[in-house]
Order: structure tokens, then sequence, then C-alpha cells
């Protein structure tokens, strides 16, 4: 790796950006850029499934036998079969084209991180979600990885998530980096509060009563006891 990594601290709250291998990230959990189907069969998916065997695989199919599809902006769990991580996140981004793209990677991305809190995970690692075979540009990803992490840890005084890594490609890596300085990362959350005509800064999600009903029902309890 020839660049150098790049840590943001918020409070005793740990965000690591930089060029890393997602599989060997020193983490708890990693995330899979999924696609709607969970077939995991190209890219990073599949090497994810390659590594982590078939149990991984089965356990897929049968959330696709359950639930048809899972849908853009969600995120499910499997176990990491022969990875050493307690389990694996699949995050579903968009495709281009289909709409709304920046909200539904941050919508992936805070699903994830709520499924970190349901299972005490403290630490997690994601790649550039949407940016390989479905298009979406990186700087639109980055955007969104920093609005969804600073709402996430803003909202919260107390939170089961200390670390955070960003496991990028040399392709990507100095665009995310100019995008989290755009949005004026600050070092602490006492800083972010601060500023509170920045919606940017604090990375506003706002959640309907849809959006509410869905994470309480009993369909979304199954899928995040995966």
């Amino acid at each position: 790796m020839n660049k150098q990594p790049v840590q943001f601290l918020f409070g005793d709250r740990e965000l690591l950006l930089g060029v890393y291998d997602l599989l060997m990230a020193p983490v708890d959990v990693i995330v899979n850029p999924a696609n709607s189907g969970l077939s995991h069969d190209g890219g990073l998916a599949a090497q994810i499934l390659a590594a982590a065997g078939d149990s991984l695989e089965e356990q897929s199919k049968q959330l696709i036998r359950e639930y048809r599809q899972i849908d853009s902006g969600m995120a499910v769990y499997t176990e990491a079969g022969r990875l050493s991580y307690k389990a694996v996140i699949h995050a579903v981004g968009p495709t281009l084209g289909e709409g709304d793209e920046q909200y539904k990677i941050e919508r992936a991305i805070s699903r994830s991180l709520q499924l970190c809190e349901i299972n005490n995970w403290c630490s997690i690692a994601f790649p550039a979600i949407s940016t390989g075979h479905f298009n979406v540009p990186v700087q639109t990803c980055a955007q969104a990885v920093f609005r969804s992490i600073t709402h996430f840890w803003d909202a919260r005084h107390e939170c089961v998530v200390e670390k955070i890594v960003l496991c990028l490609t040399e392709r990507n890596y100095q665009v995310f980096l100019d995008a989290f300085h755009e949005d004026a990362i600050v070092p602490d959350l006492d800083s972010a509060k601060s500023k509170e005509d920045s919606e940017a800064l604090i990375g506003h999600i706002d959640l309907t009563d849809d959006d509410i009903r869905e994470l309480e029902s009993d369909e979304t309890d199954d899928w995040f006891k995966r």
C-alpha cells in the first residue's frame, strides 16, 4: 500500500480510511457489497464467498427463499463461515440509474451499523458500496458514507460501535479523502454538535413513519437475527 491511512476521531470513536484488504480488516464484522439476490457472483462479493465457503452461500439462499429479494438500502447478515469474523453483513446498494442512489447507500450503511448495535459488534469494515459493477460514482458513495456515519455517531452519546474501517482501492481512496475534507469532518462529537446549522456536517437522514415501522416489524427482526 503506498497511500497513508487517515484516522478521524469522534470522541473515543475511530474512523480509519485507507487502502486495505477487506478480508484482512481487524474488526468484528465485514460488509459485503451485495446484490438484491445475494448471489455473490462477481467482484468483491465473489471473493468473500470464496473465502467464507458454502455456509455463507446456503444461508444467503435461505434468505432469498424466505424474502425473494433484498431491496436496495437493506442490510442482512449471515455467519462468516471459514472467515474469522463474527458475521458478514450483506448491504445491498443501488445500481446507477435506479434513482436516489446516495440515499440508498446511506440507508444501507445505517442499517449495517444498526445491526452492529443490536448484536454488540464493536467494529466494522466497509468497502465502497455500489462503486464496482453497480457503477455509482465514487464521490456519491463517499458523501453517503460520511453522512451516514456522522449521523449515526452524532445521534448516540453511548454507542457499541467504536471503530469503523473504510477499505478502499487505490482508485477510490483519494476521492473519498477529498470528499471527507470537503464535508468538513471534525475530530470529535462536541465539535460536530456546535455546528447546528450544518446539516451536511451532521449527516442527517430523514426516516419516514414507514421506515420506523419497518425497523420495528417482525420481518425485519427476523433479518436482524440471522
